[in-house]
């Protein structure tokens, strides 16, 4: 089976190995922001942005393009250029990111989404979704907000949380159209492990049991599921054994497929760039006055 391509501002100008992939499984905002090192508030991120998903739109306009919203740590939103609000992070895998930084600061979410608008109008196949979803009540919120601002396209979500588990019946009545389960969070969270540890078990039992039991419930309400983040080549075909499509990163298709890349360190220099910019501002704030 073909799995779906996850793009973090990759720039490429054919679609990548149409025999492996279909649609772009994930589009990830943020990695454009970051790139720039500038807010979603400054109106050239919002070009950058909405040149990039015009020309993949475009490029794969017979397929689905999805767009995940701005996932930011607050640590990671400190240091762009224009963010209004500097607060202190306690933890970066807790706290104020993914929808809830979104509903915090409506201005961010209005900014990103006007961009998803615009581009709408002339690329019905964009489609959106939203990371690090509490529960259902939380996802209706942002689902009003989108589709009160104008955006008519599919709309999904992620379960990163256990808490979004727990409320799937209720998630899955929202109108969502996609379910991506985000493995890398999922995972840190059900056994209480960051991801280098050796008790972040994506391939356990119990992962598996999860990820069956979404898929089972989703299937039954009409909704797709797809399974993304830093997955092996043995998650990878497990899951397409089963048949459940995965979001493969592009600088993980060397590693799963064997196969070349243009771009293997645009990743890699990205998050370069933002710990950088994430010390110098840390050596900032010791600076005496």
């Amino acid at each position: 089976m073909k799995n779906e391509l996850a793009l973090s501002g990759e720039r490429i100008c054919e679609k990548v190995y149409p025999d492996l992939f279909e649609n772009i499984g994930m589009i990830r905002g943020e990695y454009l922001i970051r790139e720039l090192n500038q807010s979603v508030l400054n109106v050239v991120t919002q070009e950058k942005i909405g040149q990039y998903l015009e020309e993949l739109c475009q490029l794969y306009a017979d397929e689905l393009v999805w767009y995940r919203f701005s996932e930011l740590t607050i640590t990671e939103a400190n240091v762009l250029q224009g963010t209004r609000t500097q607060l202190e992070d306690q933890h970066p895998l807790f706290g104020l990111r993914g929808l809830r930084r979104l509903l915090e600061f409506s201005d961010e979410f209005l900014a990103e989404l006007k961009v998803m608008v615009s581009v709408y109008q002339s690329h019905h196949n964009l489609c959106v979704f939203l990371p690090f979803v509490n529960d259902a009540a939380q996802l209706s919120e942002a689902i009003k907000f989108i589709r009160g601002n104008g955006f008519q396209g599919d709309i999904g979500c992620m379960i990163e949380l256990p808490s979004a588990y727990f409320d799937l019946d209720n998630i899955l009545q929202t109108g969502i159209k996609k379910i991506v389960i985000g493995m890398n969070d999922l995972t840190s969270f059900i056994f209480g492990a960051v991801r280098e540890d050796q008790w972040h078990q994506m391939d356990s039992l119990i992962m598996s049991q999860i990820i069956s039991d979404i898929n089972d419930k989703a299937t039954m309400m009409g909704v797709e599921i797809v399974v993304a983040g830093y997955l092996s080549k043995n998650l990878v075909k497990t899951l397409n054994g089963k048949g459940i499509k995965c979001v493969i990163h592009y600088n993980l298709i060397p590693e799963i497929f064997g196969r070349e890349i243009a771009h293997p360190n645009h990743l890699v220099d990205i998050k370069k760039l933002t710990k950088e910019k994430i010390r110098a501002h840390e050596l900032d704030l010791r600076a005496p006055d």
